[in-house]
Order: C-alpha cells, then sequence, then structure tokens
C-alpha cells in the first residue's frame, strides 16, 4: 500500500556511482534520488579510525532514524512491545482493538531535529530522508517558538517541505489544560458580588491560529492520510470545517485544480472535547449549530453534478470519528467509501458521540450512512443515534425497512442518555455477527438514574417485524459483554443474560449486579466494581450458604478487601428491584 522503504533512502550502489571520478571533482556529492530528493553528504578528510557508527550504510542509518522517531516510548506501550507493530511512519493496519485517534500519539518522544542537530553527516541523512519527517503534531506549545517573521508555526512549514511527497499524518490538538469550560475569553470578570476579585482567561489557541496552521497544510491535502483535530471550544473547529470544505478559495489555499478524491486519507478524527455541552437539547454556542459543514465539499463541485457524485470522494478512509462534531448529516455518504471498494477495505470504524439532539442524524440520514458501511468492524455511539421526533415511549422504529446487514461488525459500543434513540439504533441493526457490546448509561452525574429496561429488553431478542430474525436473540454471537451504570430490574437482567448463548466474559462496574444467578451454571468470566457509593465489608470466613447468591467466577473486588482469598459481602439496596440486600462475591 505504500513504498518501499528503501526507495526514499539512498543505497550503496547510488552512493558507489556518485562517488566516481567525475564526482569527486565537486566539493560535496550529491545523490539525487527516484523521489525527488537529495542527500548532501560533504567530504571529510579520511581519519585512521571511525566510530562504528559511521561505517553503517545510508539507508541502515536512516532506517535507524525512523525508528527512533516513529516507535512509541517503551513506557508507553499498553501491550507487549515486542508484538508486531505496524510499519514505521505508516498508519498501519487498522485493529479493532486499539482506538488510535492519530498514529502522532504514539510517536516517540524523540523528535526528528534531535538526529538532525548531532553532526554534519547525520543531518544530511536525516534531510535526505522525506519519510522521517512526515508526522506533523500541533499543540498550543507552538504558539511559543511562532515569530512575525516566520509565522506561528514554522515546524509544521518546515516538516512539509522536509517530507517531500510522502504521505502525512496531522494531529492538530488546540486544548488547554487550563481551560475553563467557557466559549468565549473573559476579562475582568466578576467571580462573586461578595469578593473584590476579577477573573480574566484567554484561551492560548483562537480562530486564526487554526486558520493559519491549516493554510500550511492544505494546499497538500493530496498527501494526508490521517488527520485529527481536537478542540475545547466550537470557534476553532468550525473554523477548522470551513477551511477543509474547500469551499471558499478566497479564506483557505487549496491546491488548484481541486483533486476528484483523496485516495490516501485513512482516518478522519473530529473532536470537540466538551461533552456536557451534548446533554442539552439545545446545540452549545446557541444559534451557531448553522451551516452544517461537509469536509471536502468543494471536491463535489469539482466532481460536477452531471456525474451523480456516484464515486467516493475518500475511497480509503478506515476511520471516522465525530465527536461532539455534527456535519451535514444528508451528504455525509458521499465521503465514505462504497461497500465494494477497489481496495476491499471500506470503512472499519464509525464513532459518533456527544451530540445535543438538535444537531443529530435523523432515522433516515443514519441509514443512509450505515448502508455504505458494509465492512464496518466497530461501531461506537455515545450520546448520539437517530433523532427521533415526538415522545412517544414505545421505543419502535418509525421506519418499517428490514435491519440493515452488517456482516462485519464485531464490536458495539452503545452510550445512552435517553433510551429511545439508543432502542433505535438496535432495531435498525442487524447485530447478528457482533461479538463483544458495552452499554453505558453515559450521564456524568453520579445522583442521576434512568431506567434502562427498555434497553435490556431491546437487546435480548429482535423485535422488528421487517427482520428475517424476529423473535430470535439479538447478540447471538457475543463472548464479551460490559455493563456500566446500567439500572434496571433483575428480571430485565435475568432476560438479558438468558438472550446471550454464547457469552464468555461479563463485566459490571458502578452498578449492581442483579439477575447473577442465571449466570451460575454457566462457565463465565465475571469482573464486578461495585458503585463507589455501596457500603461493604469483608467478612473472612463466612460460609457460602449465607443469605444471597454466589456468583463461582473471578471477580475484581474493590481495594479496600484486604484478601484475594477471603468472601466480599456487598450491602446492596432492597427497593423495587426485589432484591435480597446481600450480594456475596467469592474474591
Amino acid at each position: 500500500m505504500y513504498r518501499s522503504l528503501t526507495a526514499t533512502v539512498p543505497t550503496q550502489r547510488d552512493i558507489a556511482t556518485a562517488t566516481q571520478p567525475h564526482a569527486t571533482t565537486h566539493k560535496q556529492l550529491t545523490l539525487r534520488l527516484d523521489s525527488g530528493s537529495s542527500y548532501v553528504r560533504p567530504r571529510r578528510p579520511r581519519m585512521a579510525s571511525q566510530a562504528p557508527i559511521e561505517r553503517l550504510p545510508i539507508e541502515l542509518l536512516s532506517y535507524i532514524f525512523i525508528l527512533g522517531a516513529h516507535t512509541p516510548d517503551l513506557q508507553d506501550f499498553d501491550s507487549d512491545p515486542t508484538e508486531e507493530q505496524s510499519e514505521p511512519g505508516g498508519y498501519g493496519p487498522y485493529r479493532e482493538d486499539e482506538n488510535v485517534v492519530s498514529p502522532c500519539v504514539l510517536s516517540s518522544s524523540t523528535p526528528p531535529d534531535v538526529f538532525a542537530a548531532v553532526n554534519r553527516h547525520w543531518r544530511a541523512v536525516a534531510l535526505g530522508t522525506p519519510k522521517l519527517w512526515t508526522r506533523i503534531c500541533v499543540t498550543i506549545g507552538d504558539l511559543q517558538h511562532g515569530s512575525s517573521d516566520g509565522g506561528w508555526f514554522p515546524t509544521v512549514s518546515r516538516y512539509v517541505s522536509r517530507s517531500r511527497r510522502c504521505p502525512l499524518d496531522i494531529y492538530i490538538d488546540a486544548r488547554d489544560p487550563e481551560w475553563d469550560f467557557s466559549e468565549e475569553d473573559m476579562v475582568g470578570a466578576v467571580v462573586s458580588p461578595y469578593f473584590d476579585e476579577s477573573y480574566d482567561y484567554m484561551h492560548p489557541f483562537k480562530v486564526e491560529h487554526m486558520h493559519g496552521v491549516l493554510n500550511i497544510l492544505l494546499p497538500h491535502v493530496t498527501r494526508i492520510r490521517s488527520l485529527a483535530i481536537l478542540t475545547d471550544r466550537w470557534a476553532p473547529m468550525q473554523t477548522a470545517l470551513e477551511c477543509l470544505s474547500l469551499q471558499t478559495p478566497a479564506f483557505v489555499s487549496a491546491p488548484d485544480p481541486l483533486p476528484l478524491s483523496l485516495p490516501l486519507l485513512e482516518s478522519l478524527v473530529l473532536m470537540r472535547c466538551n461533552e456536557f455541552v451534548s446533554y442539552h437539547h439545545r446545540f452549545s454556542p446557541h444559534g451557531q449549530q448553522s451551516p452544517a459543514y461537509l469536509p471536502f465539499r468543494g471536491l463535489l463541485t469539482a466532481l460536477g453534478a452531471g456525474q451523480g457524485h456516484s464515486a467516493a470522494l475518500l475511497p480509503g478512509l478506515r476511520q471516522l470519528v465525530l465527536s461532539g462534531v455534527h456535519l451535514d448529516w444528508s451528504s455525509l455518504p458521499y465521503l465514505l467509501p462504497t461497500p465494494c471498494s477497489p481496495d476491499g477495505i471500506g470503512l472499519q470504524r464509525l464513532e459518533l458521540s456527544y451530540h445535543s439532539v438538535e444537531v443529530r442524524p435523523n432515522e433516515q440520514q443514519l441509514r443512509r450512512i450505515l448502508q455504505k458501511c458494509q465492512s464496518l468492524r466497530t461501531l461506537d455511539v455515545r450520546v448520539s443515534g437517530p433523532h427521533t421526533p415526538g415522545t412517544s415511549d414505545t421505543c419502535r422504529p418509525i421506519n418499517d425497512a428490514p435491519p440493515i446487514a452488517l456482516p462485519a461488525l464485531k464490536t458495539l459500543e452503545l452510550g445512552y442518555y435517553d433510551v429511545q434513540p439508543a432502542v433505535a439504533l438496535l432495531n435498525m441493526i442487524d447485530l447478528g455477527s457482533v461479538e463483544s457490546v458495552a452499554l453505558e448509561y453515559s450521564y456524568p452525574g453520579r445522583d442521576e438514574t434512568l431506567d434502562g429496561e427498555p434497553l435490556l429488553l431491546a437487546c435480548s431478542a429482535v423485535t422488528s417485524e421487517a427482520s428475517p430474525r424476529y423473535g430470535q436473540p439479538v447478540f447471538p454471537r457475543v463472548r464479551s459483554v460490559a455493563l456500566r451504570r446500567v439500572e434496571a430490574s433483575a428480571e430485565a437482567f435475568k432476560a438479558f443474560y438468558a438472550a446471550l448463548p454464547s457469552v464468555r466474559e461479563l463485566s459490571v462496574a458502578q452498578m449492581f449486579l442483579l439477575g447473577g444467578d442465571s449466570l451460575a451454571t454457566r462457565d463465565v468470566d465475571l469482573s464486578f466494581v461495585p458503585p463507589e457509593s455501596t457500603a461493604h465489608s469483608c467478612a473472612p470466613g463466612q460460609s457460602a450458604a449465607d443469605k444471597g447468591q454466589v456468583v463461582k467466577s473471578q471477580i475484581a473486588v474493590p481495594k479496600s478487601c484486604p484478601s484475594v482469598t477471603e468472601e466480599c459481602t456487598v450491602t446492596a439496596r432492597t427497593d423495587t428491584y426485589g432484591f435480597d440486600g446481600k450480594h456475596q462475591m467469592l474474591c
């Protein structure tokens, strides 16, 4: 999929050719490669001895530089660092168990500039290795190095130039750790009428900064392989969306003429990192939800209306994350790869999360999006989903069309704040191939609860009469289940567990373990973390015949349990759920 690494660095044959007698008459030796890059190595007097690393072949030293800059630091590994990793400098094969926002976050803490600053030889090798400069990371720290002459982001311009024609991985993190969750800067704000104090806050990453960095990058949009933009506020994200639309040449620099598609783009991540505003019905800031943008909409104009937009604008897209960012949902399918894309890959991970009800896609729009995702392996919908108008409590789909078949779907993560959209999503998709499912009540308030019984019942049996699997279990192949803060009756949990014939792992966190007796005779590996407010006490030597049910599985116990060989009794509430008040865990 990518060019061979050795095609971007000089070989020993190139060096031998360049050191012929006709070449030694120059003061410096210049090697020109097919990729358009050049390697310049000054002539140095011969020395009796050299350091071993000085005798390394140029292509080997270049590869060491790439490994040093693009391999994660050892302490950053969540898994075994000896496992096979993706090609350095590339996005790598997609893995459904690894949600990577950007390859840039997996890079080493040693930037390429360090290798280029050691000596003249290393600098020549580093500058002659375009692949070394392909990961561009922008943070608020870059604003401190800008100047009036060189602009705000001289490092970005330098990396873009040195990377030549190689694919780019771009990560723009416009977040401020000191952000106060405000949408506008505050100068002289009154903290309290009872105190003579004022409050000042100015977000360091402003709209003009986002506009400036994208004006540097978008002329090279055909080289972008992965793009991730993270913001605190909506204004910088709105500017980014306007720039990415490529519709206003006077506003943003873009290739002329515009390309017909972007086949190199594999990952697009747009995140407004303020999940709290998504719990309101109306979008915040008020009145700024329109217009609804579409990245790379300008390419649709370049295609022309006469072609019907049959070709996908992003045929190589494999990951799409829209968190807190809404788009023109009706036009979004034009971006997605066709179900039978030439590369045979298609979109493999889709995340729609933290959207206010006012800006969510309706059921018809979401169906059109999912119909373009036949290769989807991971679907993450959190505080989003289909916007179903009305206040009906039936939780039945508005559209009587049969469920969408997603034969490759293996992982479903569903975080809900309202049960109705979550149930509508379940009725919209055929989930017979899913192997891992996670359900979570996502509202951040600790004391807020929501009856999730309709959701558990919708997860028990297919209720859509248009489905050929009507009445059958929704998740017949699920082996791993994770539940977090799901409130429902014991009967609802029993029905849910009974509809999981293949389950082998169950994780229950921040909730009570109800209906567990239905799992007592099954081989299920159980991990249980009770609510933080639950009063629990360890009782050494307590008999398993005491009142309560014992789950004969391995359980993750709270830190307050002093021994892993003792039985820990969790005192639970005894209200409407008909729970007996105690549940024993085999610690």
